[in-house]
This record gives C-alpha cells, sequence and structure tokens, in this order.
C-alpha cells in the first residue's frame, strides 16, 4: 500500500508528460503507477531492512531523524541545481565554461539547501514537542521533499515532451523522476502505521496492486498508441517501459509487440511500424495494415521536421536530368569517360568583368554518345554556387556510395546528374582541422589563427568568402555549430551570416531544419538579384550525440541511430534542393555537397572521430552538380582540400595561396586522370593515399618508436591486413614515407 502511494506520486511527472504528448492524464498515472510500483515496492523493503539494522546501531529513533534530513536535503538543493543548470543552458553554449560555474554555484547551493534543511528539521522537532501529531509532521515533510521537486520539474516536462527523441531531455526527465522517488521512499520508510491502518493495508494492499497492474497491462494492450505516448518525453517510467517493450522483441527488428510496441509481425525482422514499403509486393510491410499495391510510390510527401511546406521523398525520385533526357549515372565502380566538346575561344569575361573559366565554357557527352547526340544546356556564365557540409557523414553509410539501407535517397538523386566522387578524404576526423579549409583555403596549421583547441582563424586570412565577394558574388553563410560563428573569425567575408544554434542546441536538439529554413530563405530574398550568390550551409546533426526522428527508423544500436541520423540530413538537403528547384536560378546553380569527416563505429576499436585516420574516419561522399555538365563518376583519390579552390574555379574568383586543385573539370567530365596523393592528419595520426595504398603512422609519446601500417585498399577495403612488413611491399613503403614528409615539411 505504501508502494503505491510512492509509485503513484513518482508517476505524476509521467502522467503530465504522456496528456502532453496526446493520450489522457489518468492513462499516464496509471500506467506510470504500474510500471514504478514493483521498483518503490522493493526499494521500500530495502529500505526497512536496512533500517532495522541502522536502529541496532544507533538506537531507535536516531535513523528517521537522519532519513527525514537527508530526504528534505534532496528535496531542497534538487530544485535549487534545476534551476542553475536552466539558467545556464539557457545563457551559454560553451560547455567547459557552463560545467565550471554550475560546479561552484552548484556546491553553494547545496550547502544553503542543508542549511535550509537543519533549520526544518529543528523546527519539526520543537512542534512534536509541543504535541502535534507526528503523521502531520511526516506529510509535512513529505510536501516540502516533493513538492518543490515537482514544481522544478514541469519546464523539464514541457521540453521533454516537445523534443522527442532527444536524449539529453529523457536523461534529465529520468533523473527528475527518480530523485521524486527517492524522496518519496525514503520519507515514507519512516513513517510507522498503526495497528488498525496497518492491518486493513496488508490486507487491501496486494490485491490492490494486482489490480492496477492488470488494469494498466490490459490499457496498454488495447491502445498501443498509450505506450508510445508514455514513451515521448522520457523518464524514468518511460525507460523501464521502454526496456519491457524492447524484451518483447524476438526477431531483432528494434520494435517489440507488446507494451506499446507496434511491431505486427514477431516472426519477420522486415515487417515493423516504420519500415520501408516495397511497392507491389503484396506485404505490408510497415503494419499499416495497406499492402502498398502501386507500381511505385508517391514522389514526394511531406517530412516532419522539414522546412515549412519543403516535400522531401522518402525514396529517390526520378531525378530531374533523368526527366530531361541526361544520361544516368555508370554503375558503382564504373568510369564514365567523356568527350569534350566545342569551347576553342579563349576564357571569356562575364558581364561583371570576371574572367570565366575556360572548363565552365565546354559541354561534355557521356561516353557512348555519337556526335549527332543532343548536348546538354549551355553553362551560365556565372553560377549561384551552393556548398553544403554534411558534418560527420561518411561515405560508405550513404546509398548514394551502394549502403545496404536508405540514407539518402536525395544525395543519390543529385548524384545521377552530377559527379560522384568515389573516394573522396576528409584533411582530417578532427572538426577543427576538416572545417577551417573550407573558410581559409588553407589546412588549419597554414592558416593564421590563435593557438586554442577551437582556434579563432584571424583577419589575416584571404578567405574564400572574401575572394568569391571580389569576384562579384553576394556571399552568405548558414552555420549549425557554436565554434563556426563571427565570434572566431568565420563571417570574414560574408555579406550574411546566419547561425541556428540560438535557436536549439546542436548536441542536444535537430538544427537542420531550421538551418534550410535560413537558407532557403537568403535564396528566396536574392532570387531577383542580377549578381550570383555564394551560399555556404552547415549542416551538423550527424555529429554524435545522435537524435531519433520521426518516420525515420533503423533498428535498434549505436549504427541504426547513426544512420538515421543521416537519413534526417539527407532530408534537410531534399528540402533545401527543391526549393533550388523551384526557383527561378535553377538552370545556374552549381551545388556541391560533401562530408566534414567520417565517424567511427568500432571498426577498428575506437567510436567517434577526432583521432584515427582509418577509412571509416575520413572516406566521405562528395557530389559536384555543375549547370550543363554530364553526370559521371570518378574513381581515384581527392580531398576535401580541394573544394575551397572548385569553389573559386566555378566563380571565377582569384585562387593564389590556395592548397588543393580544383575538381571543375573532373565535375564537367574534361578530366578523368588520376592526381596526385592526398593527404590527411589528426594531433597524433598522419596518413597518405596514393592510388590503391595508403600509408597510416601512428605517432608514439617519450621517443617510441612511431607505428607505421600499409594498406591496399583495393584488396583490403577494411584495412585488416597490414602490409608494411612484407618485402614486395618495401619500395611502395619508402615511397609514401618520403611524400608524407615531404608535404609535412615546413616549406610546404
Amino acid at each position: 500500500m505504501l508502494g503505491l502511494g510512492v509509485a503513484s506520486l513518482s508517476a505524476v511527472p509521467t502522467a503530465l508528460r504522456t496528456a502532453r504528448a496526446g493520450a489522457s492524464f489518468l492513462d499516464g498515472l496509471l500506467v506510470g503507477t504500474a510500471v514504478l510500483l514493483p521498483l518503490v515496492t522493493l526499494a521500500l523493503i530495502l529500505s526497512r531492512a536496512a533500517g532495522r539494522g541502522f536502529r541496532g546501531i544507533v538506537g531507535a529513533g536516531g535513523e528517521r531523524l537522519a532519513v527525514l534530513r537527508v530526504a528534505l536535503w534532496i528535496g531542497v538543493a534538487f530544485p535549487v541545481l534545476a534551476a542553475l543548470a536552466a539558467l545556464l543552458k539557457a545563457t551559454t553554449h560553451h560547455r567547459g565554461l557552463a560545467g565550471a560555474t554550475f560546479g561552484v554555484l552548484g556546491l553553494a547551493g547545496v550547502a544553503a539547501a542543508a542549511l535550509v534543511t537543519q533549520r526544518l528539521v529543528a523546527l519539526g522537532d520543537r512542534l512534536a514537542a509541543r504535541g502535534v501529531r507526528p503523521w502531520l509532521l511526516a506529510v509535512a515533510g513529505t510536501a516540502i521533499g516533493v513538492v518543490p521537486l515537482v514544481a522544478a520539474f514541469a519546464p523539464l516536462a514541457a521540453h521533454a515532451a516537445s523534443t522527442t527523441g532527444d536524449p539529453g531531455a529523457a536523461v534529465r526527465a529520468a533523473i527528475v523522476d527518480g530523485a521524486i522517488a527517492l524522496v518519496a521512499t525514503a520519507l515514507v520508510s519512516s513513517v510507522d502505521l498503526g495497528a488498525a491502518v496497518g492491518r486493513v493495508a496488508g490486507i487491501a494492499g496486494v490485491p490492490l496492486a494486482a489490480l492496477v497492474l492488470m488494469t494498466a497491462t490490459a490499457r496498454i494492450e488495447s491502445f498501443p498508441p498509450l505506450g508510445q505516448a508514455v514513451r515521448a518525453g522520457g523518464g524514468l517510467a518511460a525507460t523501464l517501459f521502454s526496456a519491457l517493450e524492447q524484451w518483447t522483441d524476438r526477431d531483432g527488428d528494434g520494435m517489440g509487440s507488446h507494451f506499446g510496441g507496434l511491431d505486427c509481425d514477431e516472426g519477420d525482422p522486415t515487417r515493423y511500424h516504420g519500415a520501408p514499403e516495397t511497392p507491389g509486393d503484396g506485404i505490408d510491410q510497415d503494419c499499416s495494415d495497406v499492402a502498398h499495391e502501386g507500381a511505385a510510390p508517391l514522389p514526394a510527401r511531406a517530412v516532419a521536421g522539414s522546412p515549412a511546406g519543403a516535400q522531401t521523398t522518402a525514396a529517390a525520385a526520378a531525378p530531374p536530368a533523368a526527366a530531361s533526357g541526361a544520361a544516368p549515372a555508370a554503375p558503382a565502380g564504373a568510369t564514365t569517360a567523356a568527350h569534350v566538346r566545342a569551347a576553342s575561344t579563349p576564357a571569356a569575361r562575364d558581364e561583371g568583368g570576371a574572367v570565366v573559366p575556360a572548363v565552365l565554357t565546354k559541354t561534355i557527352a557521356p561516353a557512348g554518345t555519337t556526335p549527332a547526340s543532343p548536348a546538354p544546356a549551355a553553362a551560365p556564365a556565372r553560377p549561384d554556387v551552393l556548398l553544403v557540409t554534411l558534418d560527420t557523414v561518411r561515405a560508405d553509410h550513404t546509398s548514394a556510395y551502394g549502403y545496404g539501407r536508405d540514407t539518402s535517397p536525395r544525395l543519390a538523386e543529385l548524384a545521377a546528374r552530377g559527379v560522384l566522387f568515389e573516394r573522396a578524404y576528409a584533411v582530417s576526423s578532427e572538426t577543427q582541422r576538416a572545417i577551417s579549409p573550407l573558410v581559409t583555403g588553407r589546412r588549419l596549421n597554414r592558416a593564421a589563427r590563435d593557438r586554442r583547441e577551437w582556434p579563432t582563424l584571424l583577419p589575416e586570412n584571404d578567405t574564400l568568402a572574401e575572394r568569391m565577394k571580389r569576384a562579384g558574388y553576394l556571399t552568405a553563410a548558414v552555420s549549425s555549430f557554436t565554434w563556426i560563428s563571427q565570434e572566431r573569425g568565420f563571417d570574414q567575408g560574408f555579406d550574411r551570416f546566419e547561425t541556428v544554434y540560438g535557436d536549439a542546441h546542436p548536441e542536444r536538439e535537430a538544427t537542420g531544419h531550421l538551418a534550410v529554413e535560413k537558407a532557403i530563405a537568403l535564396l528566396e530574398g536574392v532570387a531577383q538579384r542580377t549578381q550570383p550568390i555564394f551560399l555556404w550551409l552547415h549542416l551538423f546533426d550527424a555529429h554524435e550525440r545522435y537524435l531519433a526522428h520521426p518516420g525515420i527508423r533503423f533498428g535498434a544500436g549505436r549504427t541504426a541511430a547513426y544512420d538515421g541520423e543521416i537519413a534526417y540530413v539527407d532530408r534537410q538537403l531534399g528540402a533545401l534542393l527543391d526549393a533550388v528547384a523551384r526557383g527561378p536560378r535553377a538552370g545556374r546553380t552549381a551545388i556541391i555537397v560533401h562530408g566534414s569527416q567520417g565517424e567511427g563505429l568500432g571498426e577498428h576499436g575506437p567510436v567517434g572521430h577526432g583521432v584515427e585516420l582509418y577509412e571509416e574516419a575520413i572516406r566521405v561522399p562528395l557530389v559536384i552538380a555543375l549547370p550543363g555538365a554530364a553526370p559521371g563518376r570518378y574513381p581515384h583519390p581527392v580531398s576535401t582540400v580541394d573544394i575551397a579552390p572548385t569553389v573559386l574555379d566555378v566563380g571565377g574568383a582569384e585562387a593564389t595561396a590556395v592548397e588543393g586543385a580544383s575538381l571543375a573539370a573532373i565535375a564537367t567530365g574534361a578530366e578523368r586522370a588520376p592526381r596526385g596523393p592526398v593527404f590527411a592528419r589528426t594531433a597524433r595520426r598522419a596518413a597518405v593515399i596514393d592510388g590503391q595504398l595508403k600509408l597510416l603512422v601512428i605517432e608514439r609519446k617519450r621517443k617510441r618508436q612511431d607505428r607505421v601500417l600499409l594498406f591496399d585498399l583495393g584488396s583490403d577495403p577494411r584495412e585488416t591486413r597490414d602490409l608494411s612488413g612484407e618485402r614486395r611491399f618495401e619500395a611502395d613503403l619508402g615511397r609514401l614515407r618520403e611524400k608524407l614528409s615531404a608535404f609535412e615539411s615546413p616549406s610546404q
């Protein structure tokens, strides 16, 4: 009976979240009580057993005062800490500063709560001495200990319910729930029921608890959406409820068939709520009670989380290039040669006086076409340039690069009308080293910057935006990450520099749809201008931590969550591409989409990025679609350091003292030959990729000899076999080490 009381009180936050998610408050209270009841009852039994032992040491009565003080202390201190955390979250995005401030001020708040608690206990002692009944004091103590927790929980409940899938909100809600349950259990465990009340409770407690459990189970099984609503805002009850649902997942598809699970076939891992449908097979994969018999799905649909009015495809619809008769992309692994036609005239100048690169005055026909075949439309003299950076997206987890899960249909659609670079490598797996060349045109160690871990780019840099601006471009950027900010020098040269991290925290909430909304607004604002525009859009969402997104589910586990983030980012990319296609400048927009760096998922031990330089950490997607150019694939290694000179080449801007080489000739089909080696580096790793060979150097401290690894990526793409000790590769090993040393010499 005491357990029912504590569980009911602890379930109030769950009921509030459930009501906000669309179900009823009473349903949420019933289910929350049922889920928490076994846990709370066990805690009460253990606390009473511990209390009996404690009484044997300190004597009767001593433990009650101690328990009361601790419980009240928690109840008073927690709202203070919650308010401080909310204030810091609202006023700073710097985790180090926020953590240090919370540590200092939080300690002061806990100490102040201890003084308040001592005064409250002393007041209770005086009231008891004057004849106030003990149960009244117990009720008052419970109210003082628990009500502030519930009051502090209210804003967290609202936030958790409005950010479905945010693990940070779910964890915070679980902490609040646990604190309420802990305080209430501690207070109740110190209360003695009278003899008469104890007899009634002993008789009615078990039947009443069984009734609550059976009623809640029946309600959940008859109305599965209630389970979804309970889990929507997170919290302790939601966590336990999710564990029960996963316990019923027997086919391993990440969704159970009971406790609110929507799996309609526990014997088939391809059938569950939200599974992709195969049109025309007569099977209801997504458990919607509708077997999709049509020849093809609808081409587009509104997607939750996309900008207002944006339409994105769930599977790659027919790309515009195909609709206009352009040749499709070559099969995976094939090299599409091209014939260059026309353009024997020298480089021209456009109406703004800027030089138009000769490579953009040529039209390219795919291999195998005859001279009589119609050529693609001529490229505009000065195209708009749209550069999209997909933070932490690795190539082999995108469907554009043949991944088994359909994570990136919109990127694949763009690749079908552009050139896909099969072996593009990031300059580093560290975010700082990977991003800065896009802004300065030079690797981080060769750019003007301060010496902080997250450096400020100094005004001495001649940035990409400044060069494009001098070439006559309007320049704009949209940043989703707190480091890519005006304060750190990233706005240098941009006419407009927009951020979204003031509206949503990029490491706790989805920001992609907000960034795309601002990018579309920028494009619409200059649609009627005669000047071309250079727009850089940075999408951060695939960067850890991984969130769940409505309508996207690839199963359970870290890899599935990462794939879901890629799919979400691809949706946002699709919304942007749709907006460009609808606009008046669609035929004059050059689009470059690339990953900043990859992400390790345990293939070589570590997870995440920033340390290793294995393929999963640095091989990224890169697609370039230039107006008037034919589609194709380029199979040789290139680097993301080549992106800045490519943008400058396409825009006819000056590119002196910029590292890398333009990829524009490859993107038009004028060049297909392999280039020189590409390089990557982190703080203690260096790599060089030359053809199919890859040298990886792992630097060691204290003058220990560096570890050198050599891989043949053609026969060993997963880098499982080190060839550095084999005699037949001695010459290759020496050659690659010389190239790496030359690249890292101060003169380079």
